[in-house]
């Protein structure tokens, strides 16, 4: 299969995600509320940095200029809890960083295998990341947020690269790569069953093979 993946999964296919949404009580304080940070590492230093000043939680703002503003249309960062509930919920405090899904966080089927599968990625296929060149998955590039199933920590811009806001890279597929594509698994409080696709290499090694290149996320407007 040499074109980009477009996963279509019958619902009948997929076991039930025991982790798609948080059932519990929806927050109900105001982000003004003394209590809205309760349970975070509140720092009142850095609140302009990350909501509660805390990195996991991400930045105070989303972004809401092109190219980025329709990835994060009725994103919920928390999905629906207060930042405190939402730590306890996804943050593992022993290791001392999230707690991420099984295998690599694609979608199971029935059976409890997961749904994935190699495809080969033509050239001119652009793909993008919330997160550093020495990841190894990405997306569809202008994929929405919340179908990939990432923490809001994902979108701090690094302090050692500036250059990339909400910490995003796009990139072009140059040569035929081959990568193992499925549906995300619901998780972080996000519905997820948008596509990942996981590099055998990352980016920053594929891109000095010539696999991929970068190229500035102004290419999205385009394709609007």
């Amino acid at each position: 299969m040499k074109f980009p993946l477009a996963l279509t999964v019958l619902a009948g296919l997929l076991a039930p995600a025991t982790a798609a949404t948080n059932t519990t009580a929806k927050c109900t304080l105001s982000k003004t509320s003394e209590a809205y940070c309760d349970g975070t590492n509140y720092n009142a230093s850095l609140t302009t940095e990350y909501v509660c000043g805390d990195f996991r939680l991400g930045p105070p703002k989303l972004p809401e200029k092109l190219p980025l503003d329709s990835v994060f249309t009725i994103y919920e960062r928390f999905g629906g809890l207060c930042p405190g509930p939402f730590l306890a919920a996804w943050f593992n405090t022993t290791t001392g960083w999230w707690n991420y899904p099984s295998f690599a966080g694609f979608s199971v089927a029935n059976d409890g295998a997961p749904i994935q599968g190699n495809i080969t990625l033509a050239p001119g296929t652009l793909i993008d990341r919330f997160g550093s060149e020495y990841g190894t998955y990405v997306s569809p590039a202008a994929a929405p947020y919340l179908q990939r199933a990432l923490p809001p920590s994902n979108l701090n811009t690094p302090q050692d690269a500036p250059a990339f806001p909400y910490n995003y890279r796009v990139y072009r597929v140059t040569k035929d790569l081959v990568v193992l594509a499925g549906p995300i698994l619901p998780w972080f409080g996000q519905p997820g069953q948008g596509v990942q696709y996981m590099l055998y290499n990352n980016l920053a090694t594929l891109t000095s093979q010539g696999f991929v290149e970068r190229v500035d996320p102004a290419v999205m407007l385009a394709r609007r």
